[in-house]
C-alpha cells in the first residue's frame, strides 16, 4: 500500500510539474540552449483523426567564439506579442492535409529563449524521473533516456506503416562545419512506436512529404527505428542538417507528447 501511494504520489507530482511554469531568467557560458514546441492537428483526412501531437524540443549547441553585444546576450520573452507564440499554419503530407502551430521557436538564435528553461521546476521534473528510470543522468545539459523498443507490432510493421506516416523536420543548431550530437527521444504513446533519423538537409523532409523517400545518415547512431524511448549518438553532422522524427498515422489517442533532445558535444 505503501508502494502504491508513493507512486500514485510521485505520478501527482509530474502531473503538477507538466502544469506549472517556473520563470527563471538562466543563461549559460559555454552553451546556447533553445527550446520550442510544435502543436501538430490532423484533419479528418488521416486515420489518427482526431488526434493531436505536441513536440517539445530543446535544443543545445556550443557558443562561438565571436563576441556578442553585452545587451544581446539575453532577451526575455515578451508574452505579450502574439507573433512570439506563432500563428497556425495549414499544411499537408502524403496529400493529407494538418494543422501546425509552433511556439517559442528563436531560429538557432544565440540569445536564451524562453527564459524558464531548465530553471527549479525543470530540475525537479527530472531528478524524479530519474529516480524512476525514466531518465538516466542528472546533467540538465545533456538529457538521456533509456532505450526502449515498441513490443506491439514488429519492426516490419512499422516500415509498412511509414510511406503515408507524418513527420517533422528539426533544424540542428550548430557553430562548427563538422560536429557530432548525442541525442534523445521519448514518445509518452506506448501503443505506436517513432523512428528517428539525421538526416542532410530539409529538403529530405521535403522529399518525404511528396513522395514518402529520403536518404539520411546511415552511420551507426545516427538512426532508430520503432522505439517509444532511447538515447544515442550521431558522428559526423554537417551544416544545414537536421532530424526528422516518424510516426505511424495509427494514433489512438487524443492527445500525444513526444520530447526530443539534441545535444552538441564539446569541442
Amino acid at each position: 500500500m505503501k508502494i502504491l501511494l508513493c507512486v500514485v504520489g510521485i505520478a501527482a507530482i509530474l502531473a503538477l510539474l507538466d502544469v506549472v511554469e517556473f520563470y527563471m531568467p538562466m543563461e549559460f557560458e559555454d552553451m546556447s540552449v533553445n527550446r520550442h514546441s510544435l502543436y501538430v492537428h490532423f484533419d479528418p483526412v488521416w486515420d489518427s483523426y482526431p488526434s493531436n501531437i505536441v513536440f517539445d524540443i530543446t535544443s543545445t549547441w556550443n557558443k562561438s567564439n565571436a563576441v556578442l553585444d553585452e545587451s544581446q546576450r539575453f532577451i526575455p520573452f515578451d508574452e505579450t506579442i502574439p507573433e512570439n507564440y506563432g500563428t497556425n499554419e495549414l499544411d499537408s503530407m502524403h496529400d493529407k492535409s494538418f494543422v501546425r502551430l509552433s511556439h517559442q521557436n528563436n531560429q538557432c538564435q544565440y540569445n536564451f529563449q524562453p527564459h524558464h528553461y531548465r530553471s527549479t521546476v525543470d530540475m525537479i521534473r527530472q531528478n524524479i524521473e530519474v529516480a524512476m528510470g525514466l531518465q538516466l543522468t542528472t546533467d540538465p545539459y545533456n538529457i538521456q533516456f533509456p532505450n526502449v523498443k515498441n513490443t506491439l507490432y514488429s519492426d516490419a510493421q512499422q516500415e509498412s506503416n511509414l510511406p503515408d506516416a507524418f513527420a517533422h523536420f528539426i533544424p540542428i543548431c550548430m557553430t562548427n562545419d563538422v560536429s557530432n550530437f548525442d541525442y534523445s527521444i521519448r514518445i509518452d504513446d506506448k501503443t505506436i512506436g517513432a523512428n528517428l533519423y539525421f538526416v542532410p538537409s530539409i529538403s529530405e523532409y521535403e522529399s518525404y512529404k511528396q513522395t514518402g523517400t529520403f536518404f539520411y545518415y546511415t552511420e551507426p547512431g545516427c538512426f532508430a527505428k520503432n522505439l517509444t524511448s532511447h538515447s544515442g549518438t550521431c558522428s559526423n553532422v554537417t551544416q544545414e542538417s537536421g532530424v526528422m522524427i516518424i510516426i505511424p498515422d495509427d494514433i489512438s489517442r487524443s492527445f500525444v507528447k513526444t520530447t526530443l533532445n539534441i545535444y552538441e558535444q564539446k569541442n
